[in-house]
C-alpha cells in the first residue's frame, strides 16, 4: 500500500482523506486481479463459436472459431489456437459430416497445443475410436501420454481421469466393454476424489455429479444403456443416472471437465443432450444434420 503523503496527515480533512486513500489503495492492489479475469477478444470470439456450434449455426461457429485462431496466433496463445482447431473439427465431423476435413482440424489442434494440453489429443483419439479403429486411437494415445505415463492413471489429477475416459473409448471400440466400464469406473473414482478437494458444494447440489468426473459418467450411463454392451447392461441405472447428469447441466453445473479455460470437445455428445433436455419454447432445438458439405 502506498504511504500517505505528510499533508494529509495535517489536514483538517484527515479522517475523509485517509478513508479515500485507502479505497485508493484497494483498487490499485485489486485491479490486475480483475483485469486477469476478463476474458481476451480471443477467448470471445471462440465462446461465439462454441455457442453457434451448439444452435447447429455451422457458417457462423467456424467463422468465429477462425477469427479466435487469429488472435490466439497474434497473442501466441498456444491453448486457445488449438482449442479453435478443435472447435472446427467438431464442426466439420457434427454438422458438416465431413471426416476429412475433421480429421485435418482434430490433427492440427494436436500439434498446435502447448505442452501439458491433452485436451485435443483426447477429443482426436476418442473420435478416431468412434470410426472404429481402434489401433491407430490406442497409437495416439500412447504417444500422446508418453511423457508422464509413469503418472497416470494412478495420479489424482483431470489428466489420469482424462486418460482413462479416451482409454474406455479405444476399449468399447475393441468390443471390450467390460474393460471400457472398469477404465470409467477408476476414472469416476479419481474423479470424485479431485472433487472432494474443494467441490462439497457442488457435489451436493448437483448429486454427485460435478465437472470433474460428468464425462466419465456420461460414459458409464451410455454403456449401460447400449444394448451391445452384453453382461454389463443396465438400462434402468443407464437412464437414471443420464437424468442425473442432465438435470445437473441444466442447473447450471459447467461439464468442462475440469478444464480451467475451454472444454474438452463433445460436441456430437452436448448436441444430443441438447435434443433430449429440449422440451419447451423457451430452447432452441439443434437441428439435424445437413448432407455432408467438403471443401
Amino acid at each position: 500500500m502506498p504511504a500517505v503523503p505528510p499533508w494529509i496527515a495535517h489536514s483538517r480533512v484527515r479522517r475523509a482523506l485517509l478513508h479515500w486513500w485507502a479505497l485508493l489503495a484497494l483498487t490499485l492492489l485489486l485491479a490486475p486481479r480483475v483485469a486477469a479475469a476478463q476474458p481476451t477478444d480471443g477467448e470471445r470470439a471462440w465462446r461465439d463459436g462454441q455457442n453457434a456450434a451448439l444452435r447447429g449455426a455451422a457458417d457462423s461457429s467456424l467463422r468465429a472459431y477462425a477469427e479466435a485462431l487469429r488472435l490466439a496466433k497474434q497473442d501466441r496463445d498456444q491453448e486457445l489456437a488449438s482449442a479453435a482447431r478443435l472447435g472446427m473439427a467438431e464442426v466439420w465431423d457434427v454438422w458438416r459430416r465431413c471426416r476429412d476435413s475433421a480429421r485435418a482440424a482434430y490433427l492440427d489442434a494436436t500439434q498446435l497445443a502447448s505442452e501439458g494440453d491433452y485436451a485435443a489429443a483426447d477429443a482426436f483419439t476418442i473420435w478416431i475410436a468412434r470410426q472404429g479403429n481402434d489401433s491407430e486411437a490406442r497409437s495416439l494415445h500412447a504417444r500422446t501420454y508418453q511423457p508422464i505415463e509413469n503418472d497416470v492413471p494412478r495420479t489424482v489429477t483431470r489428466e489420469s481421469v482424462n486418460f482413462l475416459v479416451a482409454l474406455a473409448s479405444i476399449q468399447v471400440a475393441n468390443s471390450s466393454r467390460s474393460g471400457a466400464m472398469a477404465s470409467l469406473s477408476s476414472a469416476r473414482d479419481i474423479a470424485n476424489r479431485l472433487s472432494a478437494g474443494g467441490e462439497q458444494d457442488a457435489i451436493a447440489l448437483n448429486g454427485d455429479v460435478t465437472p470433474y468426473n460428468y464425462w466419465a459418467l456420461h460414459d458409464i450411463a451410455a454403456l449401460q444403456i447400449d444394448p451391445a454392451s452384453r453382461g454389463i447392461r443396465n438400462l434402468a441405472a443407464g437412464t437414471a443416472l443420464r437424468a442425473r447428469l442432465d438435470a445437473a447441466t441444466a442447473a447450471g453445473m459447467s461439464d468442462n471437465g475440469g478444464h480451467p479455460r475451454f472444454t474438452v470437445g463433445r460436441l456430437a455428445d452436448r448436441v444430443a443432450r441438447a435434443r433430449r433436455t429440449c422440451k419447451s419454447a423457451s430452447c432452441r432445438l439443434p437441428p439435424p444434420p445437413a448432407v455432408p458439405q467438403c471443401r
